[in-house]
This record gives structure tokens, C-alpha cells and sequence, in this order.
């Protein structure tokens, strides 16, 4: 539906994002009103591969900052085996207007990028697209860690900005915080002399299979695995990125689901902490 001619604005939009574009990634091959699979029923403005398995999507727009196109095909495109990102490309004083303030804001929470151009044809990119099926709606993200204490919500905030710029980077950062609240966990433990100071100094694995086998843990031991499963699965999940489109959609989903995963087991883990009489929370300091 795309495949209609533009309009002189933007073809001039278009022209100044595949020149920005060919700049910032190297002259990648541009694919210019060609669709990339028949089922998605969308033809972008400019197509692209970067970092071997992503395609980039370009879509000019002389008005308003968030594309109807982005609404009509966000569900296709959730559901194609491949990692797609998005980008609009819009002119500057159309960013620039309080009225699409809004929109902007809608745009970059939906993970889709967004690049202006001013009259002299110089574009810029205001924020980055991400794959979108990688994206965490920052709601969805704020209900997730509303129970936690300020401190575990400034930790898993860094985890959240880290999962935004590199999913497998976020969900390691998100295992670190989990390793910290077991470190707690096992110090307090030891020091009701459930455990021992070995077990407590020792790994994470063995400082959980030690509060596991605890008396004084029982009631807690369905946390305690769960969380010893979730570090052991996604603390390394950084390793063997695929290069293959299909497999990479399969690791940008396998992460998104860590992520959201991993803050209901700090939540859990803490609770459970709580229950058996241990603050459940991280670390001082």
C-alpha cells in the first residue's frame, strides 16, 4: 500500500534518509519501495539489513511523526519470523511542533526510531529503532517492578536501559541483580547459622542449593529454585548470538521474555525472603 507515488515532500524526505543512512551504516544495500515478504503487505520507502539480521524499515512522513503505516502492520510485523525495526523519517519543524509532542513520545515507546530533516536536506536521528519485537512498553516494565523497593527498581532501571540499547546485555544485567538479592539472602542466612560462611562466600548455585537444602528455607524453596534456574539459563545468554535472521527473532523473543521473567522472580524471591523471616533485599552499598 505503500507502493503509490509519493509526494514531492516526501520523496525529499526519502532522499535525505537514505543518504543519512547510507553514511551511518557503511552504504548498505537499499532496497527503495520493496517489500521484504508478501505477508507482511508493506512496502517501506527504504529497506535494510544491519548487524547481519536485522531489516530496517524507512518511512517518510510529511506531517505527523508516527506513520499510519507503523499502526496498520505493528501486529504483521510482531508475528514475522525475522527481526524488524522501524524508522520515521518526518521534517523538522513537524518534530518540532508541541501539537506531536505526543506522538514522539508514543513513537519511541513503541520502539519505533525517528530522523528529521531540515530545508537544507541534513538529517538527524533523534532516537534509534529497536526490533520490535523486542520491545518492553515502559508501562508494562513500570507495573512489573511497582512492589519493589526504591533501590531494586534503581538497579533493574539500569537492567531496563541496557535491555533497551541490547536485549541479551539487559537480561545480564537483570541476572546481576538477582545474584545480588541471593548474596543478601545467603549472608543474612548464614549469620542465623542456617547455612554456613562457606556456602554464603561461596557461588550462587551453591549459596541457593544451601539455603534449598536448609530446614529453615523449606517454605521458601520453590523461590529458591526458581531463581538458581533463571540465573543458571539467561546469566551467559549474551554468548553465540545467532547470525541467522529466524534464530536472532527467536533470541530477541527468548530475551524479552527473560527480562519480564526475571523481575517476577525478584519479586518472588523476595517475598519469599520476607516470609521466612530475611529482608529479602540487595545488598548495602
Amino acid at each position: 500500500m505503500n507502493d503509490v507515488g509519493l509526494s514531492s515532500g516526501a520523496e525529499f524526505l526519502r532522499g535525505a534518509a537514505q543518504t543519512f543512512f547510507e553514511d551511518l551504516y557503511e552504504e548498505p544495500i537499499i532496497h527503495v519501495s520493496s517489500e521484504l515478504h508478501r505477508d507482511l503487505n508493506w512496502k517501506p520507502a527504504l529497506r535494510f539489513v544491519v548487524n547481519e539480521h536485522i531489516n530496517v524499515f524507512v518511512e517518510p512522513s510529511d506531517n505527523s511523526p508516527y506513520p499510519r503505516i507503523f499502526s496498520l502492520r505493528h501486529a504483521d510485523v510482531l508475528q514475522f519470523p525475522e527481526p524488524i525495526a522501524a524508522y520515521c523519517v518526518c521534517p523538522e519543524e513537524a518534530a518540532l511542533s508541541a501539537a506531536n509532542q505526543p506522538l514522539i513520545q508514543k513513537l519511541e515507546d513503541h520502539g519505533y526510531g525517528l530522523v528529521t530533516v531540515n530545508s537544507s536536506g541534513d538529517a538527524r536521528r533523534c532516537f534509534s529503532a529497536v526490533p520490535l519485537i523486542q520491545v518492553i512498553p515502559r508501562p508494562e516494565y513500570k507495573a512489573q517492578i511497582e512492589e519493589l523497593t526504591l533501590k531494586q527498581k534503581q538497579k533493574i532501571a539500569q537492567a531496563y536501559e541496557d535491555y533497551k540499547n541490547k536485549p541479551s546485555t539487559g537480561v545480564s544485567t537483570l541476572t546481576e541483580v538477582v545474584e545480588g538479592m541471593v548474596t543478601q539472602a545467603a549472608k543474612e542466612a548464614a549469620k542465623n547459622d542456617w547455612i554456613s560462611q562457606g556456602q554464603a562466600g561461596g557461588t550462587t548455585a551453591g549459596a541457593l542449593d544451601a539455603m534449598y537444602a536448609a530446614n529453615e528455607c523449606q517454605n521458601a524453596r520453590a523461590a529458591v529454585g526458581g531463581v538458581r534456574a533463571y540465573v543458571a539459563t539467561y546469566r551467559n545468554i549474551s554468548h553465540h548470538w545467532p547470525k541467522n535472521k529466524r534464530r536472532a527473532h527467536q533470541k530477541y523473543t527468548e530475551c524479552r521474555h527473560a527480562f519480564i521473567g526475571g523481575i517476577r522472580y525478584i519479586k518472588s524471591f523476595r517475598e519469599a525472603m520476607k516470609n521466612i523471616g530475611l529482608s529479602g533485599n540487595l545488598p548495602r552499598g
